[in-house]
């Protein structure tokens, strides 16, 4: 009897140490997206917000509701560590488009849009064409290899979108997408974009400032490599152009730290 007690207590003491069934990850890349999701749901609703409060007319000249520094200090940056998924940044560029429709990824012969940063990417991933929707929109590296230090910067950059404090919202008033002209009278390579832009508080749900900014590419030829093609570089040469606009302006009306758009 002893015996057979000692045996029982022998395979008690394996079953705990070693467990039984197949190993089970720690984390999972389905249960942070769903952990965060309800919060995003309210960034969507403020979001909606936003487009009510931009009024309908043209912006006039540059002007702020709100004198200069902004506080919290207006920080965009497009830099992160790739370590950790840390960022400065609380600013993203938003067109007024993706205010309703954040899901949607446009093509640049479509409309003019900046690439997103830490907040729409949140909404992606946390959206109906992410990871818990229908996957469209997807999540690296694949849930399968998901490990805790894929999971610390996934928790890492939802905060981060989460704690977003600004939205610049791109209106665009005018659009025209790369082309390649060739006419007898006019032979050019051609593109334009102008833009209304808002600063929002996200936090407040409040309307800051207003400015306009427009940038073209017009030339006789355009120098790109095997990697890209000639309507891409003229893009991003122009959304270059733009971008320094937006810098100047931004500098000058919220007092804040001011990268280059991508």
């Amino acid at each position: 009897m002893r015996a057979l007690k000692r045996i029982l207590l022998a395979l008690a003491s394996w079953v705990v140490v070693t467990g039984c069934g197949p190993d089970v990850p720690a984390v999972s890349q389905a249960d942070t997206l769903r952990a965060y999701q309800p919060h995003f749901v309210e960034v969507r609703r403020k979001l909606l917000q936003v487009k009510s409060l931009l009024p309908a007319a043209r912006v006039g000249s540059a002007s702020c509701a709100v004198p200069a520094p902004l506080n919290p200090k207006f920080m965009y940056t497009t830099e992160y560590d790739v370590r950790t998924g840390q960022s400065a940044n609380n600013v993203e560029i938003i067109s007024e488009r993706a205010l309703t429709d954040p899901d949607t990824q446009v093509k640049y012969m479509d409309a003019f849009e900046y690439d997103p940063t830490q907040l729409i990417e949140a909404l992606r991933w946390t959206g109906p064409h992410g990871p818990l929707g229908d996957n469209q929109i997807e999540l690296l590296p694949p849930a399968a290899t998901w490990n805790e230090d894929d999971d610390r910067k996934l928790r890492t950059k939802l905060d981060i979108g989460l704690n977003t404090r600004y939205a610049l919202v791109l209106r665009t008033i005018e659009y025209t997408p790369p082309q390649r002209i060739d006419e007898p009278t006019r032979k050019e390579f051609y593109s334009r974009i102008e833009a209304d832009a808002f600063v929002v508080d996200l936090h407040q749900v409040a309307l800051l400032c207003s400015f306009t900014a427009d940038a073209e590419y017009s030339d006789f030829a355009v120098l790109y490599n095997n990697r890209t093609s000639w309507s891409a570089t003229m893009y991003e040469n122009m959304a270059g152009s733009l971008g320094y606009q937006i810098i100047k302006h931004l500098e000058q009306l919220t007092g804040g730290t001011v990268g280059k758009p991508k």
